[in-house]
């Protein structure tokens, strides 16, 4: 009996002690809920803004290819004999039909003249015997190998003619020359290569262009070069011909574009990087480059309105040398961009504009 009394009492003072703990806790509700710790309010992120700038601009199709004469031979000789003076050499401008260079002549005179007496000697006999005919006392036959005689002559002489004339090598075209190939003295043949000659005024670029874009290239669009002899000068060019049939191998169509060259600057064989002026804008939405963020297909920016940073995915276009890009669609002319924390923006971040920035 006073065990069961001595476990009734310890019961009593059990219940006693948790029910002094509910009141201690009951007491305390208001100041413990004053006292919860809160999360402390997120830093607005500094950046760097730029408005968006609207001004004219072109939309360029780049490529890269090489400089060729518009017109390019090599000048053979057309007859044998000793060279025996050179009118033009290396680097020099020549004009159509201008004579280049002079091959002995004196044997080839010699037999025109001679050629010239015996037509001379025909002729008369021809007349003669055009009479002699006429009182029957020579036959047909013998009058028509008369005028054989006469023809045969004058085809001589005429072939001499010819071959008389080539003793002077003439230019076949305006241009400038790219070699010399002989030298007063040498003996040369028909076919033996005497200068190598480049019309080069204008020039042609000839590249090849990726093939998805076809439908943005036509000919006579415009077309600006750059070499690297002349880094700081573009070269005005025009888009003439495009390959009606695209390269299997590399999936590109070939290109070629007309280049004027007065000032003879541009040589035939340069590299060059060209762009096609496949669009003119006036009114092109700008941004800076380091305000656009590219990954995994995606392209967008940040468009900072009431200090807070809301992401916009957009469509770009051309680059141009000051690190500008054109913005083709996801901007108004009135929009402010982030150009810094790029990394750490999110949207709807709230954010706080370095003084100086905006």
């Amino acid at each position: 009996m006073s065990g069961a009394t001595g476990r009734v009492g310890r019961a009593l003072a059990a219940v006693a002690a948790c029910a002094a703990l509910a009141g201690c806790a009951k007491s305390g509700d208001a100041p413990v809920a004053a006292t919860t710790v809160t999360a402390p309010a997120q830093e607005a992120l500094q950046i760097t803004v730029v408005p968006v700038a609207v001004r004219p601009t072109k939309r360029l199709l780049k490529f890269v290819g090489t400089l060729f004469g518009n017109e390019e031979v090599t000048l053979s000789s057309q007859v044998e004999g000793q060279v025996t003076a050179l009118h033009a050499d290396l680097g020099d401008q020549v004009r159509d039909d201008q004579v280049l260079l002079d091959i002995d002549d004196d044997s080839m005179r010699a037999q025109l003249r001679e050629i010239e007496a015996r037509l001379t000697k025909a002729r008369a006999d021809e007349a003669r015997g055009r009479e002699l005919l006429k009182n029957n006392i020579i036959s047909p036959q013998e009058y028509e190998s008369m005028q054989t005689a006469v023809t045969v002559a004058e085809a001589q002489r005429d072939s001499l003619t010819v071959n008389l004339r080539h003793k002077r090598v003439r230019s076949p075209l305006t241009g400038s020359v790219i070699k010399r190939l002989v030298s007063v003295g040498e003996y040369v043949r028909p076919g033996t290569p005497l200068f190598g000659i480049v019309a080069d005024d204008p020039l042609k670029l000839r590249g090849d262009v990726p093939e998805r874009f076809a439908q943005e290239i036509a000919v006579g669009q415009p077309v600006q070069i750059r070499v690297d002899a002349y880094p700081d000068t573009a070269f005005d060019a025009r888009l003439v011909r495009i390959s009606p049939a695209a390269n299997a191998e590399n999936r590109s169509i070939s290109v070629e574009a007309e280049v004027p060259n007065p000032e003879r600057k541009l040589k035939a064989g340069f590299f060059a990087s060209a762009s096609i002026v496949t669009r003119a804008d006036d009114q092109a939405m700008v941004v800076p480059e380091t305000a656009v963020v590219s990954f995994a297909g995606v392209t967008k920016l940040f468009v900072v309105r009431d200090n807070v940073a809301n992401e916009r995915h957009v469509r770009v276009g051309t680059r141009d040398e000051q690190g500008m890009i054109e913005v083709v669609e996801g901007l108004q002319a009135d929009d402010v961009v982030a150009t810094s924390g790029l990394a750490k923006l999110e949207n709807g971040m709230a954010v706080s504009v370095r003084k100086g920035d905006s």
